[in-house]
């Protein structure tokens, strides 16, 4: 009996939760130093109606909808073990990896030009550990919590008869709720980024390190170009056009690939691990993990793909940020709608 399409997106989604549970074939129980992530009473559906709310319902992901795939690996560095005993971390290794460029926000049709958030989504796996890097252009997420998120998207749903948001609405908010207007900020002090190749990468999130002594020390992750951090002129992204990126960086693939140093800035003991809209002091520690060698296209390879970022080997473990627990949810939800229409 051949499966139906209902059994068969249940199994997709079964699998999508139970790897980001295991960490693929490793085992990795979460260890959040001591502090429990706080129960969200929001659900996942809810959080998926609230983009779908502002950005309609279409077969691309409810977030981050315009996008392609891309394909490397990662080269781990000369003493990234000494944080943590993953084995895509020990020397010498190299791990292939997957992945996926974005525009931010769930319109399919977002502009490449605008001063908008990208999106780098990275699977490295070696068949028996697993780790999905999740990360955005800036510094600042948008919202501290689960809940916050489905306010955020609901003030700027667009009203049914005038087909536009409440701009005193969004107003409002945005003042009651002022570490939702950081990331907006920081973007509009930014200019178009060239390339998808030549803008840095946050996680935002925080995670915990652990390596072969028991040794734990919290992080967050960067990925920073090795082509150096350059921007358009707005009169150049102008002329660039809404959909310039793709082509560029097969352009810039043919001359050799994309590189960005993985990086790891080290928590101190006072800087918190569960705000996702603020960034540690830029004094912080760092060390380079390695780095991330991408080397061709594939378009829509990874369509059917969810990138989980709490989906990690042994040796690293989620911080007990609610919108980092809250993510693997959300994602299974998309990835049925997706999968269903």
């Amino acid at each position: 009996m051949q499966p139906t399409p209902q059994n068969r997106i249940k199994k997709l989604l079964l699998v999508t939760l139970v790897g980001a549970a295991t960490g693929c074939a490793s085992t990795n129980q979460p260890d959040t130093m001591g502090a429990q992530a706080p129960t969200s009473q929001t659900s996942p559906t809810e959080l998926v109606d609230a983009l779908n709310g502002v950005f309609g319902v279409h077969k691309a992901r409810g977030s981050h909808a315009k996008g392609f795939c891309m394909a490397g690996q990662f080269e781990s560095a000369a003493g990234a073990a000494a944080l943590t005993r993953a084995n895509m971390f020990q020397a010498n290794k190299s791990t292939p990896i997957i992945g996926r460029f974005s525009i931010g926000g769930g319109n399919p049709n977002a502009p490449d030009n605008a001063k908008s958030v990208r999106g780098i989504a990275v699977r490295a796996t070696d068949g028996s550990e697993r780790l999905d890097w999740v990360f955005i252009s800036a510094p600042h997420f948008f919202a501290q919590t689960p809940e916050q998120f489905v306010q955020f998207m609901k003030v700027r749903a667009p009203d049914p008869a005038t087909k536009q948001p409440n701009a005193e609405a969004i107003a409002a908010f945005s003042k009651a709720n002022p570490a939702t207007t950081k990331q907006t900020a920081y973007l509009n002090s930014q200019p178009v980024p060239a390339s998808f190749g030549t803008v840095p990468y946050w996680s935002t999130n925080a995670f915990i390190a652990t390596n072969s002594s028991g040794r734990k020390q919290a992080l967050r992750w960067r990925f920073e170009p090795v082509a150096g951090r350059v921007g358009l002129t707005d009169e150049e992204a102008k002329t660039k056009g809404a959909n310039f990126l793709r082509a560029e960086l097969g352009e810039r693939l043919a001359k050799g690939p994309v590189t960005f140093n993985v990086i790891a800035q080290l928590a101190q003991a006072q800087d918190q691990l569960t705000d996702p809209t603020e960034p540690w002091p830029a004094d912080r520690a760092e060390v380079t993990m390695g780095r991330l060698v991408i080397n061709r296209i594939t378009d829509q390879a990874c369509d059917g793909e969810t990138f989980l970022p709490n989906t990690l080997p042994a040796g690293l473990a989620p911080s007990a940020d609610p919108v980092l627990a809250a993510r693997t949810g959300s994602y299974a939800v998309s990835l049925g709608r997706r999968l269903s229409k």
